[in-house]
């Protein structure tokens, strides 16, 4: 099924790997080149026949998979311009042929790192310089123009992919960074908890002295009290006596109030917020992942229990963290409300820093809880997983 936001971004479509733009773009440069060569688009110049029309294509076909193998298509582009015209001797091929040389000039700079760029690089000037020499419309004097505009595309690809890293490289301090905030407000709290329990420990060992010492007091004047049997009837004893016991039991008191004060204070608190839930994915999604993530619900929506509401969420939770996490990427998202069962599915591109294994435990973890399973497989450099967790039949 295609959403409608993905109809609103058409440069996401692939097919086994390779993108419908550059599939459409190899398309209509290989039928003009077949045109030039052909003799279908009458030119001045002299044409081939059959055999010149199959062997052009190796010319502007390679840009089919100028993303995922740039210097490939660069090496089989420069191949078969010299091929070209040792074979098929001067025609014009220019008109598909450099438009297809320009683009995979330009996925090189962007694609490839400075060494490999460099040979790619190489390989389009060696076709550019061969295309020149054996088409008649380009010459040895065209050749001043042409290599210049074939490296201002090259340079264009490496400035994309500098910037491209520098975005990557922000996204991953900002990410620290945040991390680093949430440690600093952990450590934070227990260092304010064990200050408090300092206080604490001070508090009571104070009191508690006080107390012992306001006992010690009443224990001496009763004693008097009994020794005189004579001043049985001093009054002023007595008082003493009660007074000493009346701020035992007042200061007593005070001791545990404050102590369940602060244990109260220390008490982990119940969450202010209510569990996640499947109806808050779209938050997850915008919260925790800067790639195209796009959501799809299928089948009959409603309420399921609370345990598995919330264990479906960490498992998709889990399974975004196995996905790249770059803003061009694309990431969909599936929940299917079967009869039997809940199945959750998240397809996109691998990332590369994260341990998959690590992540598929942890969602494997979670599914095993309602007696679900979790599965996963790599296809034209996508990553598919999908949980299924079973419904019970009187909460379906």
């Amino acid at each position: 099924m295609i959403t409608a936001r993905g109809l609103r971004s058409p440069l996401t479509w692939t097919v086994a790997g390779l993108s419908v733009l550059d599939i459409a773009a190899a398309v209509i440069l290989s039928g003009f080149a077949v045109g030039l060569t052909s003799g279908a688009l009458h030119t001045s110049h002299p044409h081939g026949g059959v055999g010149a029309s199959v062997g052009v294509l190796a010319m502007t076909m390679p840009v089919a998979w100028r993303r995922p193998k740039p210097l490939t298509a660069a090496g089989v582009m420069a191949a078969a311009a010299v091929l070209n015209g040792l074979a098929f001797g001067s025609m014009v091929r220019c008109g598909a042929a450099l438009p297809a040389v320009f683009l995979v000039a330009f996925a090189v700079g962007v694609r490839c790192d400075r060494a490999r760029s460099a040979a790619g690089l190489l390989l389009c000037v060696a076709n550019v310089t061969a295309e020149g020499f054996y088409d008649p419309q380009i010459e040895a004097s065209g050749l001043v123009f042409v290599l210049p505009l074939l490296v201002a595309f090259f340079a264009a690809g490496r400035l994309v992919r500098a910037r491209t890293e520098t975005a990557e490289a922000l996204r991953l301090r900002s990410a620290e960074l945040r991390r680093q905030r949430e440690q600093t407000a952990r450590l934070a709290v227990l260092a304010d908890r064990a200050r408090v329990t300092a206080d604490l420990e001070a508090t009571l060992h104070a009191q508690i002295g006080d107390i012992a010492a306001a006992a010690a007091a009443g224990l001496g004047a009763l004693d008097a009290d009994h020794a005189d049997h004579a001043d049985h009837a001093d009054h002023a004893e007595h008082a003493g006596a009660r007074q000493a016991l009346a701020s035992i039991e007042r200061d007593g008191r005070a001791v545990l109030g404050h102590l369940r004060e602060v244990l109260g204070a220390l008490r982990e608190r119940a969450p202010s917020e209510p569990q996640p839930t499947l109806a808050r994915l779209s938050e997850l999604l915008a919260r925790v992942t800067t790639a195209d993530a796009r959501l799809t619900v299928d089948g009959s929506p409603r309420i399921l229990p609370a345990g598995l509401e919330l264990s479906g969420y960490r498992i998709v939770e889990h399974l975004l963290l196995a996905m790249e996490d770059a803003p061009n990427a694309a990431v969909d998202v599936r929940l299917l409300f079967r009869p039997d069962a809940l199945e959750l599915r998240v397809s996109g591109p691998p990332s590369p820093t994260a341990d998959l294994r690590t992540v598929l435990a942890a969602a494997r973890e979670r599914a095993c809880l309602h007696g679900g399973t979790v599965d996963s497989r790599l296809a034209g450099g996508v990553c598919y997983a999908t949980a299924r967790l079973p419904l019970i039949s009187g909460h379906a």
